[in-house]
This record gives structure tokens, sequence and C-alpha cells, in this order.
């Protein structure tokens, strides 16, 4: 245990009486290590966490949230219902509207009730292409791909009979000169991605020229790696030439969008001026007046740049508008949601009383990492989100859903607990928190139902007893890796893929370049169970597996491609996603776990244009695998 927790107040409460008042709001007390041994949580820890946790008086007229199903009887439904609507009504054990309703017990006590559908929507069963966004560049990107280039995959995609396109997260990122490479790195959940907007389709850029902007842009196609600050440059002062022509236009369509984003739009777009001004996003070192969005300090600041405010109102408006049309092209786009944020991104700024920054989400120690994880991430406290009605959740996955048709939970494990790692601890430190999970789910079945779309939780991994067996109970597809999973075993309620952006791609695996850069970059591996995997994905493409991996030729790595997804397509998975780093043979992942600086994580673009490669004679042979099997 280390020296600062040891030196945390120790008087008060006994441990017995710590756990007591704790466990019934979910927090552990240990937990079971996977090495099998019952690993005891610090009682320092746990002092850490009461005094964390909202003061007894502040939920004392709170009772804990009701999940109900319309229709349906249930034995805490009595009292005064407000509905979502606003409409007052008495009930008696039963409610018949789907929502998030408040109820106002007999005994005075409020309770947030979320009446939803028992089971989420289920696709048929089909295919679809899986891409990282940034990497699929075609002849008219500047350097990354945008929201155009979405739109034009969609469209192939559906020509080609895909019933869906898993993209990577296209989350917001902070307004700065060197812009957070990782796409699961966001400053909001909320908004989106400015360098995913194609400039020249933004409303009045038909009257402006960006003609040398757009040569700079197009130039930077010619580079396999993506420089986002450059990127970022060309495409902030295009958006700033666009703006200075419409901003005093009267526009209906943005005023209207503008208004029905409300409260958390604002925030954002003062968070990204002052992050602007200030040139770096950690809300947490600015000054004391701008820390907080609903300060004084902030609401002055706001006024004395409303005109920047609002063009980043406009720029998310563009994002927006450029989005729902590449999701509107006859497949579901699969939305990839992040599992965190940065405690000092928009989102922490915005959300910041329900926060606990004292801790961090990670793991325990285990066996493969015996000092654990940390990942910086602040957790959402339990207990403030049900004093919240949940809210940032229920806006979350609303945005999430706004266009798509689909959306893939990262470490879905995430809605039954988390582990919380002292900020100036070790991981051993940590204690397993658990949150409300059948109000978490209720809120994705109620949101997906809205948005007639269906949900995916990434599921791979270490997952806790019961967490698969629920979710394939409502319907939530899991998720499967090649890589990781033996294909026969791909659940029949599933997608599935020969690999994620963690993973090595077939090119990589067969050729042994992958080895080469993990022993590069000082990675260690299990090197013979690595080259297991090679010799059977060989075999299995009736290529002699003895031939050294350096000679292997790119009609072998076509050969080992077909072969690899001839077995996915057979697959129980409802869905399978065919990877376009494997038809365009791509050698490197995406992303290194674990490196920062060794290796260009999320820079890396496909080696051709996504147009060319999606259309290819390899491309062409993957679709009529799929068409055969699904």
């Amino acid at each position: 245990m280390s020296a600062l927790i040891e030196a945390h107040a120790t008087a008060g409460a006994s441990r017995e009486e710590l756990i007591a008042k704790l466990a019934p709001l979910g927090v552990s007390f240990g937990y079971q290590s996977t090495s099998g041994k019952w690993a005891e949580t610090p009682t320092t820890t746990l002092e850490m966490v009461n005094d964390s946790f909202p003061a007894s008086d502040a939920v004392a007229s709170t009772g804990a949230p009701i999940v109900c199903t319309p229709g349906r009887w249930h034995p805490e439904l009595f009292g005064t219902l407000i509905l979502e609507d606003g409409f007052n009504i008495q009930v008696h054990g039963v409610v018949d509207v789907y929502g998030y309703h408040i109820l106002y017990t007999r005994e005075g006590v409020r309770r947030f009730v979320l009446a939803a559908p028992e089971r989420l929507k289920v696709p048929e069963r089909g295919w679809g292409w899986q891409i990282q966004l940034y990497a699929t560049r075609t002849r008219r990107s500047w350097g990354i791909g945008d929201f155009r280039d979405l739109g034009l995959i969609c469209r192939l995609a559906a020509a080609q009979g895909a019933a869906c396109v898993q993209v990577s997260p296209v989350h917001a990122i902070a307004p700065l000169a060197s812009p957070q490479p990782s796409p699961y790195s966001p400053a909001s959940r909320l908004f989106l991605n400015l360098l995913h907007v194609a400039p020249g389709r933004a409303f009045g850029a038909e009257r402006v020229n960006l003609s040398d902007l757009d040569v700079k842009g197009r130039a930077l196609n010619n580079e396999r790696l993506i420089d986002r600050d450059v990127i970022w440059a060309l495409k902030l002062e295009a958006l700033e030439r666009i703006f200075e022509q419409v901003k005093d236009e009267p526009n209906v369509e943005f005023e209207t969008w503008r208004a029905d984003h409300g409260q958390q739009l604002r925030r954002f777009a003062v968070w990204s001026v002052i992050a602007e001004t200030q040139q770096h996003s950690d809300w947490r070192n600015w000054p004391e007046e701008l820390r907080r969005p609903d300060s004084p300090g902030v609401a002055e600041f706001a006024r004395e740049h409303a005109e920047r405010v609002r063009f980043h109102t406009w720029a998310q408006w563009v994002a927006s508008v450029q989005y729902q049309e590449a999701c509107s092209y006859g497949v579901d786009v699969i939305a990839d949601l992040a599992v965190g944020f940065d405690a000092g991104s928009a989102d922490a700024w915005a959300f910041q009383d329900l926060l606990n920054f004292n801790f961090e989400i990670g793991a325990p120690p285990d066996s493969h990492n015996t000092e654990g994880q940390r990942w910086g991430l602040p957790p959402f406290n339990p207990q403030s989100m049900v004093q919240a009605d949940f809210a940032p959740f229920v806006e979350m996955v609303h945005a999430a859903l706004a266009y798509a048709g689909s959306l893939r939970m990262d470490h879905v494990m995430q809605l039954w607990r988390l582990y919380w790692v002292p900020v100036a601890a070790g991981a051993a430190d940590g204690v397993y928190v658990y949150y409300p999970v059948d109000a978490l789910l209720a809120i994705l079945r109620i949101e997906a139902m809205r948005a007639d779309a269906w949900i995916v939780g990434e599921d791979m991994g270490t997952v806790a007893a019961g967490v698969r067996e629920t979710m394939a109970d409502i319907g939530m597809l899991g998720n499967r890796s090649g890589m990781r999973t033996p294909i026969d075993d791909f659940p029949l309620l599933g997608i599935g893929t020969s690999s994620t952006h963690d993973q090595v791609s077939v090119a990589g695996l067969l050729t042994g370049s992958d080895v080469a850069d993990l022993k590069r970059i000082g990675k260690n591996a299990d090197w013979a169970q690595t080259e297991h995997t090679r010799r059977t994905l060989a075999e299995l493409a009736h290529i002699d597996p003895e031939r050294e991996p350096a000679a292997m030729t790119t009609a072998d790595v076509k050969s080992a491609v077909t072969a690899r997804y001839r077995m996915l397509s057979h697959a129980d998975s409802i869905i399978i996603v065919v990877n376009i780093d494997d038809a365009a043979m791509v050698a490197e992942r995406p992303n290194m776990p674990g490196t920062v600086d060794s290796y260009p994580n999320w820079r890396i673009a496909l080696p051709g244009f996504v147009d060319d490669i999606i259309t290819s004679p390899l491309a062409d042979d993957l679709v009529q695998l799929m068409h055969e099997s699904r």
C-alpha cells in the first residue's frame, strides 16, 4: 500500500462500518484476482470512497431508480407520476408510456422511472465493412478521411449489398494546434471531431475561394502518415473563411439545430473558445473564474467572445449535417463509443460535479500485468449519477444514435463495474465500484428503440459472470475477434471480425512484419503462440508454413486474406465485418497498445484511396464470399 494512502486519515468509521455503509451502494471490499486469490480492498481506499460519495442527507429524498416495462405491473410503481412530456397521472402499479418519468411516492420519495422495452432490436444476418475513418482517404480528402468520404464508403457498401459500416469514434477533440490523435481519448462524446469535416461541403463554401487550401490539403494525401497539426490548421482556416461569409445571414436550419442542442452545445462551444485562448484544454489549470461552466466568470467570457462561441457552434452544426448525410446512404453506420474522457476534457468540465477526480479508471494487477493499469479517465460517481437522473449517460447515448443505425460500446463491462484507482496510489490500492446496470441498460433500450437502432457491446477479454448472459437476454450483440477467439466459438448474437484496431492484420501476421514491429519497439509477446497462429493461417491458405515469413508474396497475402474471410463468412454470428485494412493488405496495426511515441498510433492511412480499395479485385472476392454464406 502506498505511503500516501496510508497517510490518509484513518480516524472515524471502522472497516466493518465502512463495508456496511458502502456495500449497498455498490462498493466492493475485495475481489477475486486472476490467480484465484482474494484481494482485500485497503481500508483507507474505502475511506476515500466514502468521503467522495454524496452526503446521506443529499440522497435521503431520492430513491433508487425504477426500471419497468410499459403495460406490466410493478410492485413499487404507486404514487404521482410526472410523465416525460410533463403530464401528471396517478399510477397504481402500471405505466403505459415508454420513456423517462418521475415518480413521487406516497411517502414523498422522488424516484426516476425508466419505462423501457424488454429487448433491443436485433439486425438480420448480414455483413459490413470495418474502417478507421481517419485512414480512409479519397482523392478529395485533405490528408485525413472525412464525413464526405464516409458517405462515399456507405454508398459503395450499400451497392455491394452490405448491411453496415463500422466506424472508429468520431468524438470531438480540443481545438488546439496539435490535435489528440487517438479517437478513444475525446474531449467530448456529445459532439463531433472537426477534423472529419469536408470544408468544401459546408453551407456557403461555394461562395468562398478555398482553392489554395484545397491544393495544400490534397497534397497531404501523398504522405502515408497523417499530419493532424497541418490538417487542423488548413481546415480551421477554411471554416473561418466560410463563417466570415455566412455569419450575418439568417439560417433557420442552423438556429433550430442550435436551439435543439441547448445547454451542452453552448458549454462545449464556450469550453472550446476558452481552450483556444488559454492554449491548452485542461480546465483545472485555467484561471479560477473559468473552471466552472456555470460561473459568472464563464458567463462574462462567453459574452466577450460571443462571435467565436458562435463560430464553434456553427462548426459543430456543419459537422452534424455532414455526418447525418453520410449515415443516410442505405447501410447502418455502427458508431463506436469511447469508454471515457480525460480529466481535463470538455465533458469533465461540464460534468465535474458528478465525477470523482481523486480516482481514475484502471485494472487491478494480474499475471500479465503485475503492476495493474491506470487509464487517466475519471469515473462517474454512481450515486451522483442517480441524483442527476443519469443525464450524462442519456445525453451521450442519444447523441451517439442521433444519426447512426447502431452503437458499439467499447468495454461494455463499464455498465456493470469499474475499477477505481486512487490517483496518488498504485493500482493494487484500487476498488471495484458497481453501477446501477439495470438502469443503464434500460436507457440503452429506450434510446435504441427511439432511434430504431441495434446495440453492440465490446465484451472481449475478461468478462464478469453474468454479463454475456444479460446481454443475450436483452438482445445486445457481443463482439468477437478471430485474432483472440476461435471463429467456431463466435456467438450467434454477435458481430465478428478478423481483428480490431489493437490487433495484428492478416498481412502483418503472415509476413512477420508485426513481430518485427513488436521487437523493434521493445514489446514482448508470446512468440511461440504468434508463430503457431501464423502457421495455422498459412496452412489455411494452402501456403507452405515452413516458408520464411519475409518471403511471402503479395499473392500469398491475397490467398491468406481470402481464406481467412471464407472461414469468417461461415461464422455463426449474425454480423461479420470485413476489415478494410485486410482488403488493402495493410501490414501495420492502427494502434500498438501500451505505446506513445515509439509507434505512429492512429496516424497510418490506408496505402491507397479507399474508393479504389473497396472496389478492388480482392475486395470484390471478399464481398462475394460474404454473399455466398450471408
